[in-house]
């Protein structure tokens, strides 16, 4: 009797484990997927794009939020598939995916800001403010973070900001702290700040360094770190105090491109190679991959971004919206989508 209840429990068992995995994998087989690679300062954006695109399209998104220039080497070095590569500085794209073929075209969709985010816990938070903060931030006691300048576009911009602040305020003490304590090298001429992060060393009682700028909020929160450079959606997401900088260090103003230019970084790109970048206004810019394993879904995503819900997904993020603009040669649908929306 024992045997046949035993028996019968076991093919019960059988039966609910076949109907549950066939259910699984019927409601598996709804949904397409497309996979994302992209920066960490746009993971809430993307995050916001993959719940609408599965309500309405039944599109799975599958995202991987990293530094920019490492989410650009897993498709150029480690060769992962990828249908759609974001980048927070689309320079990035032309400048590693043209050459191999791994991209033709770039779309310029997004804006940001650079900031110097902090909370409660921070040393000098109730005396710090847009006047004061490069004094308090070299402060031998305060200890700040920014992401590696060889992974991710805001370590360099994080650099970037220091030389500008260097310059604007002819006190050159930001670039001897980041050697001192960062192992940051410069040099100085007639024609700008030339800074060189190959060497970057990770961490000092003075500087912390991490992959992606994401990754700084916890050092934050903990007290571990007083002051982070961020971009201003990241700080108004997470929900930070932050100091607004200067126009002149900031990033943000396109019209002191020619200002900005005055700083470029040396870092590591795809495959090891030397890339030099000149500091610029900051814009997003995104592709499809040549070997995109869903080269129809990432069509439909890119659409999907550039109308006037997608792009008010962007603005709830805390990113300004730019007149999207083709770098290289895109397909004929998205040049035809871009002059409709310009």
């Amino acid at each position: 009797m024992q045997t046949k209840l035993l028996i019968t429990s076991i093919i019960i068992a059988i039966i609910i484990v076949g109907i549950i995995a066939y259910t699984y994998t019927k409601q598996s087989q709804k949904y397409e997927t497309l996979i994302i690679f992209h920066a960490g300062s746009l993971t809430g954006a993307v995050e916001d794009y993959a719940s609408i695109l599965m309500e309405e399209y039944k599109i799975k998104v599958l995202n991987e939020p990293s530094g920019s220039v490492d989410a650009i080497r897993k498709v150029v070095d480690l060769h992962k598939p990828a249908d759609v590569v974001m980048s927070a500085d689309y320079r990035l794209i032309p400048s590693l995916m043209f050459d191999g073929g791994y991209a033709n075209w770039c779309l310029i969709f997004a804006s940001n800001e650079m900031v110097i985010a902090y909370t409660n816990k921070s040393l000098y938070a109730e005396e710090i403010n847009n006047e004061n903060w490069l004094e308090i931030i070299l402060r031998e006691n305060v200890r700040i973070g920014f992401s590696d300048p060889n992974r991710d576009p805001c370590g360099y911009r994080s650099l970037m900001v220091l030389a500008l602040a260097s310059k604007k305020y002819e006190n050159y003490k930001p670039l001897k702290v980041l050697e001192e304590h960062a192992e940051i090298r410069f040099n100085i001429n007639e024609t700008g700040i030339f800074i060189d992060a190959t060497g970057v060393n990770p961490d000092s009682a003075k500087i912390f360094v991490r992959e992606k700028s994401v990754d700084l909020i916890s050092l934050l929160e903990a007290g571990v770190i007083d002051y982070a450079f961020e971009y201003r959606n990241v700080a108004v997401s997470k929900h930070l105090m932050f100091v607004e900088l200067p126009e002149e260090v900031n990033l943000a103003n396109p019209s002191l491109d020619g200002w900005y230019s005055k700083v470029s970084v040396k870092i590591y790109g795809s495959g090891g190679k030397i890339r030099i970048l000149s500091a610029a206004s900051i814009a997003y810019g995104l592709t499809i991959s040549e070997n995109a394993p869903h080269p129809d879904l990432a069509r439909k995503f890119v659409e999907f971004l550039l109308s006037d819900k997608g792009v008010q997904v962007l603005v709830d993020n805390g990113f300004k919206p730019l007149k999207p603009t083709i770098i290289g040669e895109a397909p004929s649908w998205l040049e035809n989508i871009v002059a409709e929306v310009s």
